[in-house]
């Protein structure tokens, strides 16, 4: 078998092995930021909004304070949701992991290049192809591939490997820095991209000038200044476009100080986590240091300024010029997290940048060892060597995509791995308030609180499981505590409204959720609750200027347009429904209607409504249920139980039926 079959049946199996691996992820749930960027988010419903995504930064997230300037991500996410008709994961999940392959095939080619500059004479494709084998089923890996948001990492990764493979085999694209379009292009997914220009500067030195990094003096500085100048440029002028566009984003709330003592001992587990990724969790409780005197902050820096002195010796051996530039790359591609106090001090995300370098410095500098120390091992032993732990990877990174399966999956593992984490404690505990288990939740609650105890969607969720056991008095001051913890956050009110609706007080419902919408403007479930309480209160003006400015929100809103043209009319929801029937196409629209005759008494039009859905639906559970409600309304009990038998026919089990039949037969017995 040639060296180029083997390549490609090796190519193909790799290829097998990553879909096989990722195969249960697709139907994985959204999660943690998901909520409020794509969820929530209003403006990836509707494709027309792209060329919005690229004026407005507020499109990219239903928070303030999470939205950042990222409209190549909002663009795909508008596309995954038209395709997919909605919020359906697989496509989600589909478009991040086409990107994933395509940054894979890009990476051979960009470490085959590299390979080839040191060393001619060794099977460096075959080297390249482990090396992105290391990489594509790596534990970690998952943690960015299953969670949807964090596409921003993969996109701008993928482009700053195109901007090498460009720069690498297009002459053309050297003399024209045509290579820098890429840069550009991945900046506007996530600006670390930026490393691309220190990135590039050592790889110029390594493997163009073949210079070690000691050799300042030998170095051939116009050149370098060539690619360096135009470099440099393109990504201070990416970054302070970004920053420009950027109205109300806010990176955290830990001190600089407090929080870059802490980044070099993050490296430590980071490197860690590529040889035993063992301790993966979706949303650590790693605190930052308060003291360079910390025994893990000295042992952060120790191990940085070991890494430094490696990446600069190493560069003095051509042959482990490779090595140098990963991990030099690992530094680099951290250096923005490492410099900007994002709200959590570690992410397991953020690893799917810098392991590009790690990954071909490991590979590299075990064929290495292979080649110096190791050369009596058998071939086949050394091939079964790096097979068994590709196996490993592949089983981990399977075990991964289970985890980020649900919510409740995600957040017991966070639970165990994190278990100081008050967020992800809450998270858990919002599980079990989910399904009923109040105890439970409150278990969760209350052990958040100890960790936590100023977070203020802790106090809202609270507030919600002790309306739900029917605490009132208890609930209203969870919501205040909650308001007051973070009067910036629209969710609090939102659910103080609801709250307060809930309770007969529509007019300080009213009140809340002007304040959620001031705060949030495409705040839609705001705008759903907000509109009714409007209308309900005759406040028709009002109610007028939040259904216009929902519609422009939301083009099309069914619920905005009709409460729009009763403001406008003076007509009931009712009568405004009763026109818009004579164009009803579905059995769904026709059931709405019956039930609206219903809740107005007028039972023989809730009959004749729901038998028009039966006729577009011969096999109706629910339109045979109404029939059933309506006749038993009606003193019929004969024609009730019949319907309500059909029903249960079709559906059996179905409560709402047997509830009905029950009331029928028991009266026929009367």
């Amino acid at each position: 078998m040639t060296d180029r079959l083997k390549l490609i049946l090796l190519s193909v199996l790799l290829l097998a092995a990553i879909i096989i691996t990722y195969s249960n992820h697709w139907q994985n749930a959204f999660h943690f930021d998901d909520s409020h960027a794509v969820q929530n988010n209003v403006y990836i419903q509707n494709i027309d909004n792209i060329p919005l995504f690229f004026k407005d930064a507020s499109t990219f997230s239903s928070k303030p304070s999470n939205a950042s300037y990222r409209p190549i991500v909002s663009t795909t996410l508008a596309l995954d949701y038209y395709l997919g008709k909605g919020l359906n994961p697989v496509y989600f999940h589909l478009s991040t992991f086409i990107l994933f392959l395509l940054q894979g095939v890009l990476m051979f080619f960009f470490f085959v290049k590299m390979l080839n500059a040191v060393s001619a004479n060794t099977p460096n494709k075959f080297i390249s192809l482990f090396a992105v084998a290391f990489y594509m089923l790596h534990p970690s890996l998952a943690e960015t591939v299953n969670y949807i948001i964090a596409r921003s990492d993969s996109i701008s990764t993928l482009f700053v490997v195109l901007a090498f493979v460009v720069y690498q085999y297009s002459a053309a694209s050297r003399r024209y820095y045509l290579y820098l379009i890429p840069v550009f292009i991945g900046a506007l997914a996530k600006p670390t991209t930026i490393m691309f220009a220190p990135m590039l500067i050592v790889y110029h030195i390594l493997f163009e000038q073949k210079k070690d990094l000691f050799a300042v003096a030998k170095m051939e500085w116009k050149k370098l200044l060539f690619i360096a100048v135009p470099s440099f440029i393109i990504v201070l002028v990416a970054y302070f476009f970004i920053k420009r566009m950027e109205v109300s984003w806010t990176p955290g709330g830990y001190s600089f100080f407090n929080y870059f003592i802490t980044q070099p001992f993050i490296l430590v587990h980071y490197i860690s986590q590529f040889f035993v990724p063992t301790q993966l969790s979706a949303d650590t409780d790693w605190s930052p240091f308060q003291s360079l005197a910390e025994p893990k902050a000295i042992i952060g820096f120790l191990f940085l300024g070991a890494m430094i002195f490696s990446i600069f010796y190493l560069s003095r051996f051509q042959k482990w010029r490779p090595v140098a530039f990963g991990l030099a790359w690992f530094l680099l591609a951290l250096v923005p997290t490492a410099l900007v106090p994002l709200a959590e001090v570690m992410n397991d995300h953020r690893l799917f940048y810098p392991y590009v370098g790690l990954s071909i410095a490991v590979m590299w500098a075990i064929y290495l060892l292979f080649e110096n120390y190791l050369k009596k091992v058998p071939s086949p032993v050394q091939f079964a060597v790096l097979l068994l732990l590709l196996c490993g990877y592949s089983y981990g990174t399977y075990q991964r995509n289970e985890v980020w399966r649900t919510e409740e999956t995600l957040w017991k593992d966070v639970s165990i791995k994190s278990p100081k984490n008050g967020r992800g404690l809450m998270n858990y505990g919002l599980v079990f308030m989910g399904r009923g288990s109040y105890d439970t939740a409150s278990y969760y609650y209350t052990k958040a609180l100890e960790y936590c105890p100023n977070y203020s969607f802790l106090h809202v969720n609270i507030a919600v499981l002790k309306s739900s056991v029917g605490d009132k008095q208890g609930a209203e001051e969870y919501l205040k505590k909650g308001i007051a913890a973070g009067s910036g956050e629209a969710g609090n009110y939102y659910f103080y409204a609801r709250f307060l609706k809930d309770n007969g007080r529509q007019s300080e419902a009213i009140d809340n959720l002007y304040r959620c919408i001031r705060l949030v403007d495409a705040r839609m479930d705001a705008r759903y609750m907000l509109i009714p309480l409007l209308y309900e209160q005759n406040r028709l003006e009002e109610l007028k200027i939040v259904a216009e400015r929902t519609l422009e929100l939301s083009p099309g809103d069914a619920t905005a347009a009709a409460y729009l043209k009763m403001a406008n009319t003076g007509k009931s929801k009712l009568q405004v429904e009763e026109e818009a029937s004579v164009n009803y196409k579905t059995p769904e629209e026709f059931l709405n209607l019956s039930l609206m005759y219903y809740n107005a008494a007028d039972y023989p039009k809730c009959i004749s409504a729901a038998q028009k859905a039966l006729a577009l639906k011969p096999d109706y559970a629910e339109a045979y249920n109404n029939i059933c409600s309506a006749n038993n309304a009606m003193g019929k009990f004969a024609e009730g139980a019949k319907a309500c038998e059909a029903a249960l026919k079709i559906k059996p089990g179905y409560s709402l039926a047997q509830g009905n039949l029950k009331w029928a037969t028991d009266n026929l017995k009367k």
